[in-house]
């Protein structure tokens, strides 16, 4: 059991990284999730700027939410597998 949550703890701890990096290089997957989630208010002028603003939170900090507390519960389940 132990040794499926290690591997499981490094497998977050991984993905978790890797898509951070992804997001920070490129901006695709915050692009592709805030098409998704907001649909046809996505990137609407407020006060004559472009952007999704118009949402009331940035897509980015859903995205940086999701993958903290991805990052911490692989962090928990790496201490604990051992």
């Amino acid at each position: 059991m132990k040794n499926k949550q290690h591997i499981i703890a490094k497998f977050l701890i991984f993905i978790t990284v890797t898509l951070w990096l992804y997001d920070r290089t490129t901006g695709a997957l915050s692009t592709f999730l805030g098409q998704i989630i907001y649909k046809d208010t996505y990137m609407q002028s407020v006060n004559g700027y472009v952007g999704d603003m118009s949402n009331g939170f940035n897509i980015d900090m859903h995205l940086s939410l999701i993958l903290i507390i991805m990052f911490l519960i692989g962090i928990v389940l790496y201490k604990y597998s051992k």
